[in-house]
């Protein structure tokens, strides 16, 4: 202590809970810890919902047995009737096009995953033509001019009934598409025989088109031969 006194200098005075002094233009080490902490929990967070919605869009069956997958033809609920004016301005009845396969898709020209689905949709519908599949485009919450635009920029091959309330989704009751885009595949006896609530692959819907159109089932209580 007299040395002290005698050279005059002095004890730094402690900081509370025993911190050193901060230093100029570093921070804290605390400071980053919390930093770090936070940003992992961001990641984390986003991580989570990102699984939890795609994880929802995939277990959530609609009223339907299975999502994503063909429905055995004894569990196949019966499709609505769908009609209506398409973007061109024509009416159109796909009763006029039973016996045949038929893929409904929903979608609209503000719905960003439906861009990325568009080319797949043209896609399968032009390879699957031979089979006699038909397809419909369900335009909903949209005007139709920007439909159309949409339509043509994709080169889309098929009709697409204009739906700004969105009302036909309301015919398929408890089987109502529970996200957007979302499309079903009707068989030839107008059932629902595939369903998938999110933007599909070329894969899996190319496959499951040609398994529905190849195997025609047979209507509920009749027998094969009958």
């Amino acid at each position: 202590m007299r040395w002290a006194r005698a050279s005059g200098s002095r004890r730094p005075p402690a900081e509370p809970d025993g911190q050193a002094p901060d230093r100029p233009g570093k921070p804290r080490p605390q400071v980053r810890r919390r930093a770090w902490l936070a940003a992992g929990v961001a990641f984390v967070a986003a991580v989570a919902a990102a699984a939890g919605s795609r994880g929802f869009l995939a277990s959530h069956h609609g009223g339907l047995p299975v999502i994503g997958q063909v429905i055995p033809a004894v569990q196949r609920p019966a499709a609505p009737l769908i009609s209506g004016t398409t973007l061109t301005g024509q009416h159109l009845n796909i009763a006029s096009w039973r016996g045949h396969t038929v893929v409904i898709n929903f979608w609209g020209s503000w719905c960003v995953p439906c861009r990325t689905e568009a080319p797949v949709l043209a896609r399968v519908a032009g390879d699957t033509r031979p089979l006699g599949v038909h397809f419909l485009g369900i335009d909903i919450r949209d005007n139709p001019a920007a439909g159309l635009a949409f339509e043509r920029h994709y080169h889309i091959p098929y009709p697409s009934i204009s739906d700004p309330g969105n009302l036909i989704a309301a015919r398929f009751g408890a089987t109502a598409p529970v996200a957007t885009p979302s499309t079903y595949i009707f068989d030839a006896h107008g059932r629902i025989a595939w369903a998938y609530f999110g933007r599909t692959t070329y894969s899996q819907l190319e496959a499951s088109v040609v398994d529905v159109a190849a195997r025609p089932a047979t209507p509920r209580g009749r027998v094969p031969g009958s």
